[in-house]
């Protein structure tokens, strides 16, 4: 809607004039937005740690799905992203900037941090320092990541995110392996219950059934003790009616039968004489050859008893002691080769020092960053300062404008 009234056009221009300073002192502050993620598990139990220039300043623990924060500037901010059995993951915010870029306010800064499982067989040390630098680029006039540090660890996490990825894929495995075998068993459990339910039918019938075989015999004992009964009355009262028949008649009189002359016992004959033998008692026998005896020498030989020491067939071996001369052999001592060299960089200063020892060399990094920090590299991975200085390569100078700061 366009204004044509002069004075509304005047008092327009003059509220800008007056908003416009407030404005520009009111961006004072950078705002990060950011969201937690949990691989593997819920958001419960999560929390995020601020710390302001080394001193902790609030604990977050609600709404980290998505979440917003606004930062004071020319500050150091360190933020840790932690769960209980998970690995914590830290991110570095240096939000000093120059006083002609404060006015112009700053680009809500948007970032993710995905915690995943913490295993006891993987080096996690990289997880000690900062996953990523944000800070103000003069290039770009704005906050943004600092890709030179993440450059430096970036094969470092690469190599672990590939082994986490592998357990992962082994945890997935197990867990489906481990899904099937519940599969199984549920389908043999309801194969068992409805086998034990279609034999507790079969039983059951089973059992109805005796129960009515039990019930038919147990009538049919009944209708048979019945008959048997009913049967001995019936013969009962039949004897009764014999005896009574009976009973009316006269008794008669027995007839006696003479009586027969008892028959004499028969006289056994005496026993015959029995005549005695004699039996002749036998003369005793002598031996005439054991009897007589032959006085003399015995007729055998004997052979007298030699000793004699038989000599062995196995000569003794001769022991010729000489002594050897050793040729002392020269021991090569490896040469110790030290090499320094200095890179200088518009946001860093590297010293590159290689160390050679015969056929072993290992190669050590001092990285100092402009905005202050240092870290210390072996072979491509981070290293303490005291393991740097054990070697005898710490140093600290003043390169290309830096300060380095020696930690203690």
């Amino acid at each position: 809607m366009r204004h044509d009234n002069p004075f509304i056009r005047l008092l327009f221009a003059f509220v800008t004039l007056v908003l416009l300073p407030t404005v520009m002192i009111g961006q004072t502050k950078f705002t990060v937005n950011g969201r937690v993620k949990i691989e593997g598990g819920d958001i419960e139990g999560s929390r995020v740690v601020v710390y302001k220039n080394g001193v902790k300043e609030r604990t977050i623990t609600a709404g980290l799905n998505k979440f917003s924060l606004d930062l004071e500037i020319n500050q150091n901010y360190i933020m840790s992203f932690e769960k209980d059995g998970f690995v914590a993951k830290k991110i570095s915010f240096n939000t000093k900037a120059p006083a002609e870029a404060v006015p112009n306010g700053f680009t809500p800064f948007d970032f993710a941090v995905s915690l995943f499982k913490q295993y006891d067989d993987i080096n996690l040390v990289v997880f000690n320092q900062p996953v990523g630098i944000i800070h103000y680029d003069s290039k770009l006039g704005d906050f943004d990541y600092d890709t030179d540090y993440t450059k430096s660890i970036q094969s470092q996490l690469e190599e672990v995110l590939a082994k986490v990825e592998e357990k992962q894929k082994q945890e997935v495995a197990a867990a489906k392996e481990e899904q099937l075998r519940a599969v199984e068993t549920a389908k043999a459990t309801a194969k068992m219950e409805a086998q034990a339910k279609k034999d507790a039918e079969v039983l059951a019938k089973v059992q109805e059934k005796q129960k009515e075989e039990a019930r038919n015999l147990e009538e049919t004992r009944v209708a048979e003790e019945r008959k048997t009964a009913q049967k001995l009355e019936l013969e009962q009262k039949e004897k009764e009616a014999a005896k009574a028949q009976i009973a009316e008649k006269p008794a008669e009189k027995p007839v006696e039968q003479p009586k027969a002359d008892p028959k004499p016992e028969p006289i056994a004959p005496p026993p015959a004489p029995v005549a005695k033998v004699k039996v002749p008692t036998p003369k005793p026998q002598i031996n005439t050859l054991a009897s007589k005896t032959n006085a003399g020498e015995d007729s055998r030989r004997s052979v007298p008893m030699g000793m004699a020491e038989e000599q062995s067939p196995i000569a003794m071996a001769k022991v010729n002691m000489q002594e050897e001369e050793r040729v002392e052999e020269p021991i090569e001592q490896p040469e110790l080769v030290r090499n320094e060299e200095l890179l200088v960089e518009s946001n860093r200063v590297t010293t590159v020092v290689k160390v050679t020892l015969g056929d072993h060399a290992d190669e050590y990094r001092k990285v100092v960053h402009k905005w202050g920090a240092q870290y210390y590299f072996k072979n491509g991975i981070a290293c303490s300062q005291l393991e740097y200085d054990s070697a005898g390569l710490g140093q600290t100078e003043d390169l290309a404008g830096a300060t380095p700061q020696r930690n203690r």
